[in-house]
């Protein structure tokens, strides 16, 4: 056989093994989609029909050896069937035991004596192996007409990768589970047998976790080197063979430690390492998972925490750069599972640049200039801190590092790195290469990385680079006020976007000390009035008219050093406006004024295609919504949607912000239906970020109202208790947004029927005197009073409702409608005519809000459908 017809059969029988691999009903579409040369698809044909339809000289029981007998063992039914064997269930009986066993016999004579060798060899592979993973020989032999048999122990399992698929495990688990195979092939290893089939198919998981390596058909032994193992069947899988298994190299142990990277390659991507190469360019396994769409997302952060060098190093072309053993690959991953340093290293710089630059020729230049940007930004940092020669030192460190970020970050191809990337290696760079010999230098690094990730709600990271490089300062002894500020501005930051109140306003005090002797010292006005502005945002909820004093002193201080114009001046006239709107909302025409000079400063500062922008247009939808500007609102809205669809292409709050805000312009506008298409994107990206924002909780709130009006009680009740929980994070309930979010929770739960968990949930809210607005929870306690026939106590607290909050009252059309809409139901079940025509009366015009008006169905017909709905 010429060598171009032996490839053809090659690659028909890799292609036959993974049709084997599939279920029966997704066979037939997997040969459809299969793009083949014609005499690959004409061979493939041949091995399909053969498996289907054998010759009766090969299979003499005609495909059905049920009843029969080999050895001691009467065959049951077929568990299953392969390119050389069928397996079969099979019992004998043992005195007073009946065993039970697997009886795999050699179907289609096995290709001929080639086939009856291999499988021979097997029985005496798994006559050498006894190890808990893998599965034993029970017995074997020769039938009367040459039919080879083995018997193995039954394993009632599931394949790896579908297990793994159906118990979605972590990638510690994953891990912990796979060390259970590296088990068994360091086992085979030992007693010189290489398996040279490792596989998910080859591998199956017990309803307790433990897993067996299966079929060693064309498994060798490593100390035969006569044996024969050159044949026209090469019966291994593509995606999972080794680089010179393919090219028909000598066995050896490397095949299976390939074989083995491969199989947790699949586990935790989702993909064999060669299809990974050939659809992407790469071989680095977190950057096939990075997208928040990918089904393996999950298990992108372990990925990157050292499991992507494990993998690699594992996966080498070359056998020589593999882990020399299985146990050497198990010892890594014990290491990863311990939070140890891994052994496997990165290849070497001048190896990955030259890799780089081949499969980027075009982006590396915009990664150049990325990086420069980044080093002129750490320059300013270095040149600021005033101890010249340091500085230069430093300077040179900090250089050196960018050089080894940038080309040590292999990104996919046809892609300079992301800002992610970038800055994971370097932090990881400050502190595992700069730290012990410049740590000045790394707290410049930690400092810069802390605050870009803030940007990027990338927040514990953000919390420990600044933790760190704070501590590297005070630990130095250097004065570094300006340094020192803005670390301790950026944590003030962080901890108010994770609702640690008290800790936001301490670090914001000690950035606002630090940053006034900056200013005393050299000049620096931009970061003193900057920590100003994040000592505002802190104090916002806990001392507003103090908050409220910072922006205004901030404002002042802006116009008189001239930074008109700038994002200082963004940032503190956002912060008054928000402070304002949330203490003064009658003032309408300031609001108005504040809005529109937001967005121009946005607009000149940021720029139209940011995502501070997105922010800044997102935030002002309520604004003008609250002043009447409801066409203004809606344009507002919808550029911060197509803004944010431009610029985000993975989850991120400030897009989550901009469909929140146009949810809310429809809900506030009636269209409560349509909202829900905008609120439901909004609740996707939250769902998938583990920040408790203020807006976040804003948001899950908004949308489990819409929900609540429209009756999807169980989306409106899974949004507000969340809601409710990070408030409680926050520490919010007191608020007006707290009471609002009880009461809505409360009316949620009553309409599901859990009147009780209403009741444990009004007892939760704070019952201070004089609590700002809170309407939403004495409507749940009414509607409560009704739920649990307190019918006297419901009419009475609704008519101090209506009393206290008068339509004119600064309250929703949702708040104001609903004790009416009560107190008419309350009045019809008494049977009380009068007083339902005194309420309507009372009403007047504004019972007739038209046909799509809450208000007017229950007026019209008085029934708890129509009157306990939520506007």
């Amino acid at each position: 056989m010429d060598a171009e017809t032996l490839a053809h059969w090659r690659a028909a029988d890799a292609l036959f093994d993974q049709w084997l691999d599939l279920p029966e009903a997704g066979r037939e579409a997997w040969l459809a989609a299969q793009a083949l040369i014609e005499p690959v698809r004409q061979r493939l044909g041949q091995l399909v029909a053969a498996h289907r339809r054998p010759r009766a000289a090969l299979d003499p029981f005609g495909g059905n050896l049920a009843g029969h007998q080999f050895g001691g063992w009467a065959l049951d039914a077929e568990l299953g069937r392969g390119g050389m064997a069928v397996i079969y269930r099979g019992w004998r009986e043992q005195g007073m035991a009946r065993q039970q066993a697997a009886i795999k016999i050699l179907t289609l004579g096995a290709l001929g004596a080639v086939g009856r060798d291999r499988f021979k060899r097997e029985a005496a592979i798994l006559a050498r192996l006894n190890h808990p993973n893998i599965t034993a020989l029970v017995d074997s032999g020769v039938a009367d007409d040459g039919t080879c048999w083995l018997a193995m122990p039954l394993v009632e399992g599931e394949r790896i990768d579908r297990w793994c698929e159906s118990n979605s495990p972590d990638a510690r688990a994953i891990v912990r589970l796979y060390l259970q195979v590296c088990a068994a092939v360091a086992c085979a290893h030992r007693n010189l047998v290489i398996h040279r089939d490792i596989k998910p198919s080859n591998v199956l998981v017990d309803a307790d976790g433990h897993a067996r390596l299966l079929d060693f058909g064309i498994g060798q032994f490593a100390d035969n080197e006569d044996e024969q193992t050159q044949t026209m069947w090469r019966a291994l899988t593509v995606g999972y063979a080794a680089p010179e298994q393919l090219h028909g190299a000598p066995p050896s142990t490397a095949i299976d430690v390939y074989g083995l990277g491969a199989l947790l390659h699949r586990l935790l991507t989702g993909r064999t390492p060669h299809a990974a190469h050939e659809n992407t360019g790469t071989t680095r396994p977190s950057a096939l998972v990075r997208s928040a769409g990918d089904a393996y997302h999950r298990h992108y952060a372990p990925l990157k925490n050292d499991l992507d060098r494990v993998l690699l190093k594992a996966l080498a072309e070359e056998p020589e750069h593999r882990y020399p053993t299985a146990e050497a690959l198990a010892d890594d991953l014990r290491r990863w599972l311990g939070g140890q340093p891994v052994l496997a290293q990165r290849p070497k710089l001048g190896y990955r640049v030259r890799k780089f630059v081949a499969r980027n020729r075009v982006g590396v230049t915009a990664g150049v200039l990325l990086a420069a940007s980044l080093c002129a930004g750490i320059g300013a940092t270095l040149w600021q801190a005033g101890e010249a020669r340091r500085e230069a030192q430093r300077a040179v460190v900090v250089r050196d590092f960018l050089a080894h970020v940038f080309t040590s970050t292999e990104p996919a191809a046809g892609a300079v790195p992301t800002a992610i990337e970038l800055l994971d290696e370097g932090a990881r760079r400050a502190r595992s290469n700069i730290l012990e010999t410049d740590p000045l230098a790394a707290a410049d690094i930690l400092m810069l990385t802390g605050n870009a990730r803030i940007a990027l709600d990338d927040l514990d990271k953000a919390l420990a680079d600044l933790t760190q490089a704070g501590e590297l300062l005070s630990a130095s002894g250097s004065a570094a006020h300006l340094e020192r500020s803005r670390i301790e501005a950026g944590l003030s930051g962080v901890m108010r976007e994770t609702g640690r109140t008290d800790a936001a306003i301490a670090h914001g005090r000690r950035a606002v000390e630090l940053g006034a002797r900056a200013l005393a010292g050299n000049g620096d006005v931009a970061t003193y009035l900057n920590a100003r502005i994040r000592l505002g945002r802190a104090l916002s909820f806990s001392d507003p008219h103090a908050s409220r004093a910072e922006f205004e002193a901030v404002i002042g201080a802006i116009h008189r050093y001239g930074l008109q114009d700038t994002g200082l001046h963004l940032d503190a006239l956002t912060g008054l406006r928000d402070q304002t709107f949330a203490m003064d909302r009658d003032n309408m025409q300031q609001h108005a004024m504040h809005a529109e000079e937001i967005l121009r400063l946005s607009r000149l500062v940021d720029g139209p295609d940011s995502g501070r922008y997105v922010h800044t247009l997102a935030n002002n939808v309520v604004v003008f919504l609250t002043v009447g500007e409801d066409e203004l609102a809606r344009q507002v809205a919808f550029e911060a949607i197509k803004t944010a669809d431009r610029i985000y292409r993975k989850p991120h709050s400030t897009k989550a912000l901009a469909y929140c805000a146009a949810g809310g312009y429809h809900y506030y506008t009636g269209r409560n239906a349509e909202s829900l298409e905008y609120y439901s994107v909004a609740d996707g990206i939250y769902a998938q970020l583990p920040n408790n924002q203020q807006e976040i909780e804003s948001c899950f709130r908004m949308s489990g109202h819409a929900h609540l009006s429209v009756g999807k009680l169980d989306i409106a009740l899974a949004n507000l208790e969340r809601a409710w929980q990070i408030l409680e994070q926050l520490d919010y309930r007191g608020t007006k947004q707290g009471y609002d979010t009880c009461g809505l929770l409360a009316t949620t739960q009553i309409r599901l029927g859990a009147v009780d968990e209403a009741e444990r949930t009004l007892a939760q809210c704070p019952q201070a005197e004089g609590a700002p607005k809170a309407i939403m929870r004495m409507q749940a306690q009414a509607e409560l009073h009704f739920a649990r026939g307190e019918i006297r106590e419901a009419t009475m607290l609704a008519a101090a409702i209506r009393q206290r909050w008068p339509r004119e009252a600064d309250i929703t059309r949702t708040q104001w409608m609903r004790p009416w809409m009560l107190s008419l139901l309350l009045a019809r079940n008494a049977g009380d005519t009068s007083a339902q025509t005194r309420l309507a009366a009372e009403l007047g015009d504004l019972g007739d809000l038209g046909d799509n008006s809450f208000l007017s169905h229950c007026l019209a017909k008085p029934d708890e459908t129509n009157c306990l709905a939520v506007p």
